[in-house]
C-alpha cells in the first residue's frame, strides 16, 4: 500500500514539472526585427548596423530626421525674417570694415544720434490753405450757454393805410396799441389830452362780470349730477378744482387792471359785483378745499382797502359802501378792516 501511495507521487511530481517547463518555455522573449522604413534603407549603410542593441525609441526619433519649413507661404514669417535682418543692417555702424553683430551700446548710440537729428531738421509750418480744420456749417452745434448772446433788433412798428372807418380799425388793436397811438398823438397836441380827459368815460364791468359767471358756471357743470353722490365732498371737490383755479386766477388779474388804472370809484364797484360770484361758490365739507374761495375774499378786500385809502371819495359814496359791507362781514372776516377805514374817513 506505502509503494502505491509512494509511486502515485512520483508521477504527480514529474507531471507538475513538466508543466512547469512547458510554461517557462513561453515566457521567453523572441527578439523581433525592428522596423524600418524600407525607403530610408540605402545600400551604404549595412544590414548589420540596425542591430537589435538599439531601443525602439532611438529607431523613432532616426526616422524623424531634420524639421523642415513649412511648404505653405506664411506672410508673419517672412515679414519677421525680414525685420531681423533690416534691424541688424541700420544698427551696423558705418565706419566698420566689417559685419559684425551689433551691441547695446551701439545700438542705443544710434537712436540717440537719429533723434538729435530729428529735432534739429528744420519744420515747415502748414498754411491754414493747405490744411483746413473748420467745421462745416451744416454741421456746427450752437450752445446757449457758450456762443455770446446775439444782437437784439429793435423792433420796428409797421404801418400802414387803413381806408374803412375808423372805429372799425381801432377794434382790431390791442389795449397796449391804443394806449401807445393815444400817447403819441397827445404829446404832439396837449389840447387832444384835454378833450379825453373831459369826455373820458368810467370803465365799463360788463364783460368783467361775463368772465367771472362763465367761469363760475363752468364750476358747477363740473359737479356730480347723480342724486346719490354728495356735490360738496372730496371726490366731487377733485374733479372742479381746476375750474377753481381759473375762477380765482380771472378775479385777481381784473382787480389788478382796475387798481392799475386808478379808477378808484370802479375799483369798489368791481369788489361788490365779484363778492356775490364768490358767494355764490360751493362751501366744501373739507375745511381745506375752502382755501380758493378765502383767498378771493381776501383779495377783493385788498382791492376795497387800496380804493379806500389811495382815492379821493365823496362822502355819499363812503356812506353807501359802509351800508353794504356791513352785510358781507358774514362772508368773510377780513372785510371788517375796511369798514374801520370808512369810519375814520367819516
Amino acid at each position: 500500500m506505502e509503494e502505491m501511495m509512494t509511486s502515485e507521487n512520483e508521477r504527480r511530481t514529474h507531471a507538475a514539472q513538466a508543466e512547469i517547463s512547458i510554461r517557462m518555455d513561453r515566457l521567453q522573449l523572441t527578439v523581433l526585427e525592428p522596423l524600418i522604413n524600407t525607403m530610408d534603407r540605402t545600400p551604404a549603410v549595412p544590414p548589420n548596423h540596425l542591430s537589435a542593441a538599439s531601443s525602439l525609441d532611438e529607431t523613432v526619433i532616426q526616422q524623424r530626421g531634420r524639421k523642415c519649413l513649412p511648404v505653405s507661404w506664411s506672410p508673419d514669417t517672412e515679414l519677421k525674417g525680414n525685420s531681423t535682418i533690416h534691424s541688424f543692417v541700420q544698427t551696423t555702424p558705418k565706419n566698420a570694415s566689417h559685419l559684425t553683430s551689433p551691441t547695446l551700446a551701439d545700438t542705443l548710440r544710434f537712436a540717440a544720434r537719429k533723434r538729435l537729428l530729428f529735432e534739429n531738421s528744420e519744420r515747415i509750418p502748414l498754411t491754414q490753405k493747405e490744411v483746413d480744420f473748420s467745421i462745416p456749417q451744416q454741421f456746427e452745434i450752437s450752445s446757449p450757454i457758450k456762443s455770446t448772446p446775439p444782437n437784439k433788433k429793435t423792433r420796428l412798428e409797421k404801418t400802414m393805410e387803413y381806408n374803412e372807418p375808423f372805429d372799425v380799425a381801432l377794434k382790431g388793436l390791442s389795449p397796449s396799441q391804443l394806449i401807445d397811438i393815444i400817447k403819441s398823438v397827445t404829446y404832439k397836441h396837449p389840447e387832444i389830452e384835454y378833450e379825453i380827459r373831459k369826455n373820458m368815460p368810467v370803465p365799463d364791468l360788463s364783460p368783467l362780470e361775463q368772465k367771472l359767471h362763465y367761469l363760475k358756471s363752468n364750476i358747477y357743470k363740473g359737479l356730480p349730477t347723480s342724486r346719490l353722490t354728495s356735490k360738496i365732498d372730496s371726490l366731487a371737490y377733485s374733479r372742479v378744482s381746476t375750474h377753481l383755479a381759473a375762477f380765482k386766477k380771472c378775479l385777481v388779474e381784473q382787480g389788478n387792471v382796475l387798481v392799475e388804472s386808478q379808477h378808484w370809484e370802479s375799483v369798489i364797484k368791481y369788489v361788490f359785483l365779484a363778492w356775490k360770484y364768490v358767494r355764490a361758490t360751493p362751501v366744501w365739507d373739507n375745511e381745506a378745499h375752502n382755501t380758493n374761495r378765502k383767498q378771493c375774499f381776501r383779495a377783493l378786500t385788498n382791492f376795497c382797502m387800496t380804493a379806500l385809502k389811495e382815492g379821493i371819495l365823496e362822502k355819499d359814496l363812503l356812506i353807501d359802501t359802509q351800508d353794504k359791507l356791513q352785510g358781507m362781514v358774514a362772508d368773510s372776516e377780513y372785510i371788517q378792516s375796511c369798514i374801520k377805514q370808512i369810519q375814520e374817513q367819516l
